[in-house]
């Protein structure tokens, strides 16, 4: 069965399980499945095509909005409530079969710029030092994979093609998944650089088109090894920021930002050596994580101590066993635990805190109302202007579909009145999609637009979007796997190693 063009299932970017889906799910899906073959009979076109335009794209997000209007219906009737209005819509030709005006529709001139993304070196000593991180990535790659070294299929060639030619994606930064250094980590720091090198020389006028994160596990072995580590690659003016995940660690325990033993030496060397910015997960538990050191109370607090330095929570603390609606100081759970260590510290909107939506946008937006109060949540409280766009890509495959959505998403005025969410009007849009992240990391986002306009990767863009691969969805659409409950259960059942970050 053909993949759909937008996700409408529980999804995982393959480091943690989904929850299996509900018979709404499924309900949604056989819809949007209908609507598919409905909307290409009348556009005259082969279905498989058209599930590769935009119009199969919004095609999909009528159903969801359908989907939504429906539970609201069903909402008000079991309440007192007079609204049978969902939160959150999606706007989209209201004849979806329509390919051009579609196309028109979800399609952008924004300067995006994707803070969250990955990809893997194939040959590097990795392979044979992190055999469970190997596990995890090739349980991640397209399952038409046919290359002979089946990483290559998340190489950084697949990268530049999946994210710069398969989206409209202008600058990204790259990063990593958990490790303790060079020795395990699917792509090392020197090779992120070489990654950043070669995507730059394909433009013009110096514009950088990747930046890089450098990953540090301080609780791995000595931490003078890992101080004396940051200080060599921040001598080469590559490290866009530092990133660790405070949730992992070789023997099953985290560590603390706010730790004075372990975190706050890191925090210090960062700022002594000039890289304001740091990033952390948060939420989005993966396998074997501490959960009691995947909570944002730690960064928001050493945001207080280090004012001068920026801090991004990568995922927004988000977490897939947590439903998100209006925001509740209780919840034991979710972005709202990240608001309520906002409120703690006294942090306010637009300062120096940031927040990611990488997976986190993929997965709600399949589920309007939620989607509205999770972005309605952190662009009042977070502020408009310290709101980044992440999609994790390309575990995901390209981002092109995830950007659609989001530039045809509103929250509605009701839920603007009752809960005071921002409007998501165009500009907001733009500061999301690129403008904060520019600002965050210094770029002219004008200046880099007009330096890429003739750039080879920009002139490809045309011809590689009318490139079809015997039928099969292009890397815009199709996610490099496993993302259902079902695929990563299966994944994790046959793996030689089960899978512990290295």
């Amino acid at each position: 069965m053909t993949d759909l063009p937008f996700p409408v299932l529980p999804g995982s970017n393959g480091e943690y399980i989904p929850d299996p889906p509900t018979a709404h799910d499924r309900d949604v899906e056989h819809a949007a499945r209908r609507a598919l073959d409905e909307a290409a009979s009348r556009a005259g076109m082969d279905r498989r095509r058209f599930l590769q335009s935009a119009a199969g794209v919004a095609t999909v997000l009528a159903t969801l909005d359908l989907a939504a209007c429906s539970s609201a219906g069903k909402r008000a009737a079991r309440t007192t409530s007079t609204s049978a209005r969902p939160g959150g819509t999606y706007t989209v030709p209201p004849t979806t079969h329509e390919v051009e005006a579609c196309a028109a529709a979800l399609s952008g001139t924004e300067f995006v710029f994707d803070v969250h993304t990955h990809h893997v070196m194939p040959d590097g000593p990795w392979v044979k030092n992190a055999p469970s991180t190997v596990q995890l990535v090739l349980g991640m790659l397209p399952t038409d994979c046919s290359a002979a070294n089946r990483l290559e299929c998340a190489s950084r060639a697949a990268y530049l093609h999946d994210l710069l030619l398969g989206s409209d994606t202008t600058v990204a930064m790259l990063t990593d998944v958990p490790n303790s250094g060079p020795a395990d980590a699917p792509i090392p720091f020197t090779d992120a650089l070489g990654t950043q090198a070669f995507a730059n020389a394909l433009t013009r006028g110096g514009a950088s088109r990747v930046l890089v994160q450098n990953i540090i596990a301080p609780n791995a072995g000595p931490l003078a090894a890992h101080l004396d580590e940051m200080e060599a690659n921040a001598a080469t003016k590559g490290v866009a920021a530092f990133k660790v995940y405070t949730a992992w660690g070789p023997d099953g325990r985290g560590f603390a930002l706010d730790d004075p033993a372990i975190g706050l030496p890191v925090l210090q060397k960062a700022h002594d050596l000039g890289v304001k910015v740091f990033v952390s997960h948060k939420g989005l538990p993966l396998v074997n994580f501490d959960a009691a050191h995947n909570t944002p109370d730690d960064i928001v607090a050493v945001s207080r101590i280090f004012p001068d330095m920026q801090f991004v929570v990568f995922h927004g603390a988000w977490n897939k066993n947590h439903v998100e609606g209006p925001y509740d100081a209780n919840a034991p759970l979710g972005i709202d635990t990240f608001l309520r260590a906002l409120d703690v510290h006294n942090v306010p909107p637009n300062s120096n805190v940031w927040v990611d939506l990488g997976t986190v946008w993929r997965e709600v937006s399949k589920r309007p109302d939620e989607a509205a109060h999770v972005l309605g949540k952190l662009l009042s409280r977070a502020g408009e202007d310290r709101v980044l766009w992440g999609t994790d890509a390309i575990w995901y495959g390209s981002p092109q579909s995830q950007i659609m959505a989001f530039r045809a998403f509103q929250i509605s005025v009701e839920y603007q009145d009752r809960y005071h969410y921002p409007a998501l009007t165009d500009a907001v849009k733009r500061k999301v999609l690129g403008l904060n992240a520019a600002n965050l990391f210094g770029i002219d986002a004008e200046a880099t637009r007009c330096a890429l306009a003739a750039d080879p990767i920009a002139q490809a863009k045309p011809a590689a979007a009318e490139l079809r691969n015997d039928g099969v969805l292009p890397a815009a659409y199709r996610p490099n796997g496993p993302t259902s409950r079902r695929e990563m259960l299966s994944w994790l059942r046959h793996s030689a190693t089960p899978w512990t970050p290295a």
